[in-house]
């Protein structure tokens, strides 16, 4: 990691362990209990989403909830496995403000078996994956932004190449195919292509690599679904440090997506499109100031039916994934423990979109403010422990139309290891 993605990312702090003696008892064990891994995540979510258009819809809800993991050490050294319960609960749930994400269409509560897998090692670097897990890839992912992930049903061969020590040269793979999904707001399974809006059970290949070389990373990732849509991403990083205590990423992605086979996603008719984005961000001591642009084919609005939009430009409430769209960042966050703030940060973001491509409708300017501030405490005790709220401000105008949307979401996260 450069020093800018280790300011980025903080490596987080051991959590709290509720039964630190069970480890010790199962330390004669056979490996299957005396490696096993458990830990408790709980979480609270509240959000509200309020637009200034007639008859508008406006989704508000309070949740609890969390997941309970186990997995298990493995037997022969081979086999393993886990398990992931997920929960999702009501507090304040009016009936007629839905639609948040949190829970499941009628503000009904979500508990679901997410993740149930097994794994064969082949070696200490190479894991073959089956079941229901967590794939966790730019156009296919958890999307963690509410109470439960994005979960998957599928198989997938992972591996290692290489070492980073020393500079060293090190190669990530992996491939497979994910035959289905369950989305964040629900508890059964779907197949990819019905998750993507299309009236069949496709599943999706998937494979890709991630080289990285010292402070240089390229990766690239293929997804297949067919009569669905095909999507090739690639994304580079370099990072440098100077001897003035000032960290630089410079990074850049490109995404091309086109039907497939009946061309089913888009009702028959062949459709494709691309989006290019460049970042650049650049850190001293404890603040980050970032610098974005993003701009979509013309043609055709970029498709995200698995997960979150992974481009640099992608904001709080708006996505800016129209088709022709272009988009700017500005961004600004710090960290306040040099001030004597220990575990406090924030953030403040500003947006802006446009378009006038034919296949987005009237010409289209969007902007957007987000803040926000988090909690981190730096007490041993309440390690895992994470406070965060979060405050975005867009504005659309379209046609001689103008709407606004407001959004709070205020989110607690606490995990910690059962032994």
């Amino acid at each position: 990691m450069t020093a800018i993605e280790l300011l980025f990312s903080p490596p987080a702090p051991p959590t709290a362990t509720l039964f630190p003696e069970w480890r010790e008892k199962l330390k004669d064990a056979p490996a299957f209990f005396r490696d096993a891994k458990s830990d408790v995540n709980f979480r609270s979510y509240y959000r509200e989403q309020v637009s200034n258009g007639p008859g508008a819809p406006w989704p508000e809800a309070w949740a609890a909830g969390g997941s309970v993991s186990f997995e298990s050490g493995r037997i022969f050294n081979l086999i393993s496995g886990g398990v992931v319960f997920y929960t999702s609960l009501p507090l304040y749930a009016p009936a007629d403000h839905g639609d948040t994400g949190l829970l499941r269409p009628g503000q009904q509560g979500i508990a679901v078996v997410g993740q149930l897998y097994g794994q064969l090692h082949l070696d200490d670097r190479t894991t073959f994956t089956a079941g229901r897990y967590i794939w966790d890839t730019p156009f296919l992912g958890p999307h963690d932004n509410r109470m439960i992930p994005n979960t998957f049903y599928g198989y997938a061969l992972q591996g290692t190449i290489g070492s980073e020590e020393k500079g060293g040269l090190k190669v990530r793979y992996g491939a497979g195919y994910i035959a289905a999904i369950k989305p964040q707001d629900s508890p059964v399974f779907m197949s990819m292509a019905r998750a993507a809006g299309v009236n069949n059970d496709n599943g999706v290949g998937v494979a890709g690599g991630l080289l990285t070389w010292g402070p240089l990373s390229v990766g690239v990732v293929d997804y297949y679904s067919q009569d669905v849509i095909n999507i090739a991403y690639a994304e580079a990083k370099y990072g440098a440090s100077f001897a003035n205590g000032i960290s630089t990423i410079l990074a850049a992605q490109y995404v091309d997506q086109r039907s497939t086979g009946s061309n089913l996603l888009a009702g028959g008719s062949s459709f494709s499109t691309d989006q290019f984005g460049v970042r650049l961000q650049v850190g001293y001591e404890t603040g980050i100031f970032t610098a974005a642009y993003s701009v979509v084919d013309p043609k055709y609005a970029i498709q995200t039916p698995w997960s979150a939009n992974p481009f640099y430009t992608d904001a709080l409430v708006l996505k800016f994934q129209r088709a022709g769209e272009s988009a700017v960042l500005l961004g600004l966050s710090y960290d306040f423990t040099p001030l004597g703030l220990p575990g406090i940060a924030a953030a403040v973001q500003y947006f802006r979109g446009w378009t006038s491509a034919p296949a987005a409708g009237l010409p289209v300017v969007e902007d957007e403010w987000d803040f926000d501030l988090e909690w981190r405490p730096n007490w041993k005790p309440l390690n895992g422990f994470w406070l965060r709220a979060r405050y975005g401000k867009a504005t659309t105008s379209q046609g001689g139309v103008y709407t606004s949307v407001d959004e709070i979401r205020v989110v607690l996260n606490y995990k910690v290891k059962s032994f």
